[in-house]
């Protein structure tokens, strides 16, 4: 039997393959030469809160929305959005979210929206400079007021004044899509809403143009009426005015 010869790694010749030639100014597609600078990146508005992604921010707002940063804008173009919002009240300072409220149907603007601001002072000079601000044709209606404080819903009932005798407010001349969510956003700036609710007619179940807001004080009522009588809702002005209680007969 002829015997077997087994190859060693040692008796075998390798083939030397020649080096690749590489040029000495070859750069990979990832190297950046030192030479060559990365152009800076410019933000027209730098990290602000929009309200299609407030989702992400929710903590951080919260926080800031309790100490009173928050400005109520209204009477605003229809076509205008979050991002130019944001543009217009940077001006005044670092404006932290901005929110135009849409209609949940048809996507349309309902005529107004918030802006927060990141201090005091910021949001006091926006409301200073903004409130009565003619854009694109219309006067802006520029709010701002600290929210009321959770701890004033349980403290002793204060002296109310003589003109206002209910914690209710009638809202008027209203657009036949507002519904009872869109009173309630509109209006919980102003304080603490306990309900909202548009009438309805029973047989055809649309709108009849107006309804009520009920505050927890009538301090809150004093600032509703005062700061939203006349204020662009869906394309109407809406009539805000302290709720007369029907007289009872004896």
């Amino acid at each position: 039997m002829a015997s077997l010869h087994l190859l060693s790694s040692k008796t075998l010749n390798p083939i030397t393959l020649p080096k690749p030639i590489i040029p000495t100014s070859f750069q990979t597609p990832f190297s950046i030469p030192t030479s060559i600078k990365p152009i800076p990146s410019f933000r027209t508005v730098p990290k602000v809160a929009l309200s299609h992604n407030l989702e992400l921010n929710n903590g951080f707002l919260s926080s800031v929305e309790k100490d009173g940063f928050k400005l109520f804008v209204g009477n605003l173009p229809f076509h205008v959005g979050d991002l130019d919002l944001a543009k217009l009240f940077q001006t005044c300072g670092n404006v932290v979210m901005v929110e135009v409220v849409y209609d949940k149907l048809n996507r349309r603007s309902r005529g107004f929206g918030f802006v927060t601001m990141s201090s005091v002072k910021e949001a006091e000079a926006a409301a200073k400079k903004f409130d009565g601000y003619e854009l694109e044709g219309r006067q802006l209606r520029v709010n701002y007021g600290p929210p009321p404080s959770k701890k004033s819903f349980i403290k002793e009932p204060k002296e109310e004044r003589n003109d206002i005798n209910t914690n209710t407010v009638y809202v008027g001349n209203l657009s036949w899509s507002v519904d009872n969510e869109t009173l309630e956003t509109l209006f919980w700036e102003h304080g603490n809403v306990m309900q909202a609710k548009v009438h309805y007619d029973k047989d055809s179940g649309r709108s009849r143009g107006f309804g009520f807001v009920t505050y927890s004080c009538a301090d809150e009522v004093y600032s509703a009426v005062e700061s939203l009588d006349g204020v662009d809702l869906d394309g109407r002005n809406i009539r805000v005015s302290v709720a007369v209680p029907p007289q009872r007969h004896s």
